[in-house]
């Protein structure tokens, strides 16, 4: 897009900062203005924004030594982006209340910073729809239960009002039996795993969810893809703390990440993708194009852990619910999946009732004293706190929301296109010019400490 003529827009100083997600992981953070252009008739100058989260450290940055090819970027406010996904949802065959609920979650995703999971997925879901591979309006059906599990098929409805039906009656069981876990077949997209652990929080219980995702990894010692990303997450009440949320996938990276940082034109380390004969390389597009692998979390040496953290996920939510995989890709026993894209798709839902075991209060105190003793410890050099599982999204969801979500152009130009062939209008939901912003821990490199 090209806004007026006598706009003048700054480039921004690259900046890579660090950042601890996990005691045992620590995750860099960059922020980068690129050369933009003005969107629809609003122009500004960018300044170079100053880092916001702690642990910043100014390094010579290897994962920005190229040129990024994406020029522009989109600012949206959330309330406006959450509008835009309901009008294209409903317009797609999705009931008014679906649709707002569906576009909810896919924007809160994005709020979070987790926008391989926001609304860049609405293009897809929109042909599912189409293609019939995604039923709005099915709900689950239940299989079997017992006192403390459930099994249900998801009939192929929108995952998200599929797992937060689940989610609701496997905190229910909780309640009465001080855990429960459910499973779920056939079922689409689940979008942010984290969302359906986090909603355990609501009634003050720890929530953990899975799902194996796309099959992305290669097992330790070969080189074709066989086991899935594997998200998992794991949700607890903290007290005075925020919430600790650990939201991550087994592979160095989220399938729709890479997909961004494709189109970003961005490096990454060497380690995390290798190419149809086995060799390393660093380029998401050879990854994104559907060649190669990704290798297994630990990557180099400790490849092993991951892989077998994949395979746990894949057998709970696999054979565990009744599927069986051949060789060839996406056949199952069941054959129930109307294309082969989610045929190895099953959602893994638990609830722990915290005052089944202790009260609250107590767990509580044990939880801050748990996080007070981390975070006394010694700093790494160039840290400046010690971050929990959970807190870059907190912080990151206060600053969008403030102010507004940061779009790739070409992935909103998709959204707008797809909006255009409903007969949705776009009028309204032009964007203003803004920065690349990444700051958010997925993003970023995985595989150093404190230097580079």
């Amino acid at each position: 897009m090209v806004g007026k003529k006598d706009q003048r827009l700054t480039l921004g100083l690259s900046k890579l900062t660090i950042l601890s997600r996990l005691s045992f992981l620590h995750h860099s953070l960059i922020e980068f203005n690129p050369i933009l252009h003005a969107h629809a008739e609003i122009g500004e100058t960018i300044k170079p924004s100053k880092p916001r989260h702690a642990n910043t450290l100014l390094l010579n940055n290897p994962f920005l030594h190229l040129k990024p090819e994406i020029k522009e970027l989109v600012i949206i406010n959330d309330k406006k982006l959450t509008k835009l996904g309901k009008e294209i949802l409903e317009a797609a065959g999705t009931t008014p209340k679906e649709a707002t609920w569906v576009s909810n979650c896919l924007v809160l995703s994005n709020l979070k910073g987790v926008d391989s999971h926001g609304v860049q997925q609405i293009p897809g879901y929109v042909e599912s729809i189409q293609k019939g591979s995604l039923k709005p309006g099915a709900r689950p059906t239940l299989i079997a239960k017992r006192s403390a599990t459930a099994f249900y098929d998801g009939n192929w409805g929108y995952g998200y009002s599929i797992a937060h039906d689940v989610m609701k009656q496997t905190i229910k069981k909780a309640k009465k039996s001080g855990v429960a876990y459910s499973g779920i077949r056939n079922i689409h997209h689940i979008g942010r795993v984290g969302k359906w652990a986090e909603m355990a929080l609501e009634e003050n219980m720890i929530g953990i969810a899975s799902q194996p995702g796309g099959i992305y990894i290669a097992p330790w010692g070969g080189i074709d893809k066989k086991l899935p990303i594997a998200p998992i997450a794991f949700a607890a009440p903290a007290g005075r703390y925020s919430p600790i949320v650990v939201d991550m996938s087994l592979g160095p990276i989220a399938g729709g990440r890479t997909a961004i940082l494709a189109l970003r034109g961005v490096k990454v380390p060497m380690g995390w993708y290798i190419d149809d004969e086995g060799k390393p390389h660093d380029d998401p597009k050879i990854f994104n194009s559907g060649k190669g692998a990704q290798l297994p979390l630990g990557q180099t040496g400790l490849g092993y852990k991951g892989m077998a953290l994949s395979l746990m996920i894949n057998i709970l939510a696999g054979p565990l619910f009744g599927h069986i995989i051949s060789q060839r890709r996406g056949t199952s026993s069941m054959d129930l999946a109307p294309t082969d894209d989610f045929r190895r798709n099953g959602v893994f839902l638990g609830a722990i009732d915290i005052e089944a075991f202790t009260s609250l209060d107590t767990f509580n105190a044990g939880m801050e004293a748990l996080i007070d003793d981390i975070k006394s410890s010694r700093l790494a050099e160039g840290f400046t706190e010690i971050l929990m599982p959970g807190e870059p999204e907190w912080r990151e969801l206060e600053k969008r929301r403030r102010e507004g979500i940061y779009l790739d152009d070409e992935i909103y130009q998709k959204i707008l296109d797809t909006a255009k062939e409903l007969g949705v209008s776009t009028t309204k939901y032009r964007g203003k010019p803004g920065k690349m912003d990444i700051t958010h821990p997925s993003y970023t490199l995985k595989d150093r400490y404190a230097s580079i």
